[in-house]
């Protein structure tokens, strides 16, 4: 024959006769009718067991790419030549380095949103989780409710209402695959090409995508030290959605006060549209308390995003949202056409993770670690820039914005990389630094690097 079969090799043997024949069968050298050898010759000529033969015989004839004759042996089948058919070898490395392997001169990033995840108490977790496998049901299993599983929406509803001030009824949750799936979901139920959306600016550039992704036109509404500016609200505009993020904005960090969510909520009533209130990192105030949600001043008019992402770990990928009563059938429904439902072992876990008081201890823990780091920085900042700018957002969250008073010099970024140290450059003159991920150490080397670039 016009192969030879490697004994020896990963791929199993019978595969290895099955792929010989399809090339020459798609590239048409062994055309329509062409009689294939007997299984018991092919076998002794290549050395190898007829049963190795009669299985990649089935799999070509399951396939149709040979069809038998009785009495008479097997032939190519009609049909089976792909013309143009080059075969190709699979590529089993990436042209370059996944984003996660990226390490340019041990690059100190100050990248947003991510959290301290070393320090998650992973094996209590990993005990739960192996408890939550070894008792699973068949009903745990097999397919569940779209919306997430009950025992978790319910100790969310009751814990949300704990900490949030949260308004609802377990129905109203709606479980996620992460805040952005949540905000997906919210855009393709209540948005189209014709509809307004309000948002504040600046803000985050992806949720942006996400909200225009129907067509839907976008107005940023300017923020200052305390949110969203609400006096400058389009009175010529019936939006469809607001989207804001009172606790903690982002990127700059104000706290939206009651005068303003007040006016925001009548704003809303007057065009019978909805905000979306993304909560998504205010449990960590350094300054008292979590601030009160904007939903439960509003809850018929308010659709309210979470995250286990930022008080746990981004790759448990378990987010929420919080569906005013009128719209819970339509997102139901969304939800089990968009991906069925969210994994429901790691629900379960969750469920044993907030009861049992993992969940409240760890917030806490990190609170006081977060709070100690966002101090390093801002002695950092202060050390190395003396009174040239000013901090947004220090109250709360894993981020922060240095506002500076003089404009950053051109090809700032680059300095930066060739510094090997990131932060986001925003508004002009700002620099958003997150700090949650990063130990001491790196805080002050970051600064040390951002300073050496800003005085290139």
């Amino acid at each position: 024959m016009w192969f030879s079969i490697d004994s020896e090799g990963d791929i199993p043997m019978f595969r290895q006769v099955f792929e010989a024949f399809r090339e020459s069968i798609l590239t048409g050298k062994m055309p329509a009718g062409y009689k294939l050898p007997s299984t018991r010759e092919l076998a002794a000529e290549l050395h190898i067991s007829r049963n190795v033969i009669l299985e990649a015989y089935e799999l070509l004839l399951a396939e149709g790419y040979i069809t038998g004759r009785s009495g008479a042996g097997t032939y190519v089948a009609e049909g089976t030549q792909l013309r143009s058919y080059s075969p190709m070898e699979p590529v089993l490395s990436f042209a370059s380095k996944p984003e996660s392997e990226e390490s340019e001169r041990d690059l100190i990033s100050f990248r947003t949103g991510l959290p301290a995840v070393d320090l998650f108490p992973m094996k209590k977790w990993g005990t739960i989780l192996q408890s939550v496998c070894m008792d699973a049901t068949a009903a745990n299993l097999g397919y569940g409710d779209s919306c997430g599983v009950p025992e978790l929406r319910l100790v969310l509803a009751e814990h949300l209402w704990k900490t949030r001030g949260v308004i609802c009824r377990p129905e109203q949750i709606v479980i996620t695959s992460g805040a952005v799936q949540a905000l997906q979901l919210i855009v393709r139920l209540l948005l189209s090409s014709r509809d307004h959306v309000l948002v504040e600016d600046p803000s985050n550039e992806d949720l942006k995508s996400i909200l225009t992704s129907t067509g839907a036109a976008l107005q940023g509404i300017p923020v200052d030290d305390f949110g969203i500016m609400t006096h400058l609200f389009p009175a010529d505009v019936s939006p469809q959605c607001i989207y804001v993020t009172p606790s903690h904005q982002f990127p700059m960090g104000g706290i939206l006060p009651i005068q303003r969510r007040i006016e925001l909520i009548e704003y809303v009533r007057q065009t019978v549209g909805y905000i979306i209130e993304d909560d998504y990192d205010s449990e960590f105030r350094y300054d008292g308390a979590p601030v009160q949600s904007l939903q439960s001043l509003c809850p018929d008019q308010v659709l309210y995003i979470g995250t286990f992402s930022k008080t746990m770990f981004p790759s448990l990928r378990i987010g929420y949202m919080i569906v005013p009563e009128p719209l819970v059938d339509g997102f139901r429904q969304l939800k089990r056409l968009s991906d069925y439902q969210t994994p429901s072992l790691e629900q379960l876990a969750l469920v044993h993770f907030i009861n049992q008081g993992h969940l409240s201890r760890h917030i806490q823990k990190m609170k006081k670690l977060y709070r100690r780091r966002r101090n390093i920085l801002l002695s950092a900042l202060t050390d190395q820039f003396g009174g040239d700018f000013r901090i947004c957002g220090r109250a709360a969250g894993l981020h922060l914005v240095a506002d500076f008073e003089a404009p950053f010099p051109d090809g700032l970024q680059e300095r930066f990389r060739e510094e090997g140290v990131y932060g986001a450059l925003i508004s002009g003159n700002g620099l958003l630094l997150g700090y949650g991920h990063l130990n001491e150490e790196q805080i002050l080397e970051g600064v040390l690097r951002i300073g050496k670039a800003m005085r290139m």
